[in-house]
């Protein structure tokens, strides 16, 4: 599909990577992993064609379509969120656009009747009409709603906000598509959801991310960025690890044997060197060791950029047995009811995992256990000796900007004396020159780090912590695993990530629009047991036979059912689509709008519009039914 040749990005004497050469196939999905700052998103951006290598080559077809996600939403606020969809093939956005304006002018100069014929044959080419039905369907498919598709994005929060500009990108079809940290604030079901659209994604598919599970379940290479170069690895995650654990281990058992061999022949050169009769031997001797020590450089093993940060959360005197005590709990924005009725309590040492969908409250829980947000009803109270510290999905607001990274920490952190500060701040990864950085230079995985700093030097005994690996690479991901297990102390977090939760907590609160789910138990058990239909109560054998046939055949009555209307309302939907066709290259024939009544035009318009929203509630109800056959029978 495309290559890169001898590839290299610097700055300075900084080598990101260099001598990098790499085919790149179709229908291929290729992860790739780094640790934060060596340069995943620099090499996406150069192939993207935004940002120029300092050496090399990327070889694109003229015509391939390079779609990239952009987590920059700032700009896009104020725009309809079913526009900026359709913003992302900006050809066919400015079509729609100049011939709205064409169409909204009182009379039309020769001129101008001629281009909006263009413009009819130009939509017609890229399926114009289909455009807005496109988008919704790609904007359901992530969770959101039809009856919002149309208010501004700043409606939504962040994680549904990155999920617009994932449907922007996906909008366009590129042949290439390059994701960087797709999954960043989707919740676990918008996270499938992508898994199986890129399992089927028909071009090449370059994905960054930090979720193993994702890799594991998508990518088919591993692209690793380390020890100065790109390496290509065949397989997913798990067996790319394990891959380059065996390269390690070869390179070091060769170079223990260099290294015996030489001491060896060392040995010999030293004995007998002062010997007239062995003096020829021993200088041979030597010849053979510089030509080991050549193998020995081949052999090498480059320091990594790979760096693990140290958690050490320490804390302070135990709490009480009852740590938190939540009862009928509620919360709205408006009339949008988030959280009701929720009630639980967390026992001290528990490890507490808060899952569900976006939009179900998770965070609201939260930002409201830590009173950063007022309740409606109900109340919460923390037990005696309790001291809580917070990790909230948007730490930045914690971050003073202007202040340099030593600064900040000393100031929030008071009663720490300078060297703990430093050594803290050392652990996370921080050396001398980076004390002195200003907060609003650090990357997003810097800035965790900081944080997490201040909270290791602070009296806790309690961890809230929102979303807290969205901007952590693999390396502390693994390093707060570790540390987040040895912890003493209760643990309440919220996350995305599999493979975190499944690592750590030991009870699972599910937030569901009909309710919650107090589960005792692992993330693995707890899907095990609630993804699966089980009979209400044990049967006799012959009568559970009988059952699950009746109940077999019935399941295939009613699949059968939906197919059948799928069937035909996909013919319905082709009717619809093969006449607004028709319609389209009327408009775009050659003086059609020089040669037609007003009245005929405005009818033709008027049929097409028509046609157009009939189209579209086909689509809706196409969307429920497939949604209907998807959750009574993908088991």
């Amino acid at each position: 599909m495309f290559s890169i040749e001898d590839l290299a990005m610097t700055y300075g004497d900084r080598v990101l990577f260099q001598g990098v050469t790499l085919h790149f196939s179709s229908r291929r999905r290729y992860g790739l992993v780094g640790a934060n700052g060596a340069g995943k998103t620099t090499f996406l951006k150069i192939v993207s064609g935004k940002k120029e290598a300092s050496r090399g080559t990327v070889q694109i077809p003229k015509d391939a379509r390079v779609g990239m996600l952009d987590q920059d939403y700032f700009c896009f606020e104020k725009e309809p969120i079913r526009d900026l969809v359709i913003r992302g093939d900006q050809k066919l956005w400015q079509a729609l656009k100049r011939k709205e304006a064409l169409l909204n002018k009182e009379r039309l100069t020769p001129e101008e009747t001629e281009e909006i014929s263009e413009i009819e044959a130009q939509l017609v080419l890229k399926e114009g009409y289909r455009a807005e039905a496109r988008a919704a369907q790609l904007l359901s498919g992530l969770g959101i709603d039809v009856d919002r598709q149309e208010k501004p994005l700043d409606t939504l929060s962040g994680g549904y906000q990155l999920r617009v500009l994932l449907a922007q990108v996906l909008f366009v079809e590129p042949e290439i598509l390059l994701l960087d940290e797709p999954t960043n604030y989707l919740d676990l079901f918008s996270i499938r959801f992508l898994e199986r659209y890129l399992l089927d994604y028909p071009g090449t598919v370059i994905l960054s991310s930090h979720d193993r599970f994702f890799l594991n379940q998508v990518c088919q290479e591993i692209l690793d960025i380390d020890y100065g170069g790109i390496r290509r690895y065949v397989g997913n995650f798990d067996h790319f690890l394990q891959q380059k654990e065996i390269e390690t281990k070869a390179k070091e058992t060769e170079l223990e044997a260099l290294a015996k061999r030489k001491k060896e022949i060392g040995r010999f050169i030293s004995r007998f060197k002062a010997k007239a009769s062995k003096a020829r031997q021993a200088g041979s001797r030597e010849k053979m060791i510089e030509k080991l020590e050549k193998e020995e450089k081949a052999c090498q093993i480059l320091p990594s950029s790979r760096q693990y940060p140290h958690f050490q959360l320490s804390y302070s005197r135990p709490s009480g047995q009852r740590t938190l005590v939540v009862k009928d709990l509620s919360k709205s924005f408006g009339k949008h009811s988030v959280l009701k009725e929720v009630s639980f309590e967390i026992e001290r040492l528990e490890k507490v995992a808060i899952v569900g969908p976006n939009g179900m409250g998770k965070s609201t829980l939260v930002e409201i256990l830590t009173e950063h947000l007022p309740l409606d009803k109900g109340s919460f109270r923390w037990g005696p000796h309790v001291h809580w510290k917070y990790f909230p999905q948007n730490f930045h607001r914690l971050l003073g900007e202007e202040m340099t990274v030593y600064d900040w920490m000393s100031g929030v952190s008071k009663e720490i004396p300078e060297q703990k500060l430093r050594q803290t701040l050392g652990q996370m990864l921080f050396d001398e020159h980076s004390l002195r950085k200003k907060v609003k230079n650090l990357s997003g995985g810097e800035g965790a780090r900081l944080v997490f700093a201040h909270l290791m030097v602070s009296e806790q005994n309690v961890l809230i912590l929102d979303e807290p690996t969205n901007h952590l690479d693999m390396e502390s991901v693994e390093a707060l695993i570790q540390a987040l297990k040895n912890y003493q102390g209760t643990l309440v977090l919220v996350s995305h990530n599999r493979y975190f939760i499944s690592e750590i907590a030991d009870r699972i609160l599910e937030l569901r629009p009909d309710g919650f789910v107090d589960f005792r138990g692992g993330y693995e058990e707890f899907v095990e047991q609630h993804e699966r239909d089980y009979l209400s109560q044990a049967l006799p054998k012959g009568e559970h036979k009988e059952k699950k046939n009746a109940e077999r055949k019935e399941e295939r009555k009613e699949r059968n059912r939906l197919k059948r209307e799928i069937e035909s309302l996909e013919k319905e939907i082709e009717s619809f689509d093969q006449k607004i066709q028709n319609i389209h290259l009327q408009l775009a024939a050659p003086d059609f709008y020089k040669n037609t009544p007003p009245e005929k035009l405005q009818t033709l318009i008027s049929q097409k519009d028509m046609l157009e929203k009939k189209r579209d509630e086909g689509w809706n109800l196409w969307e429920d039914l497939m949604n209907q056959l998807d959750t009574q029978f993908s088991k």
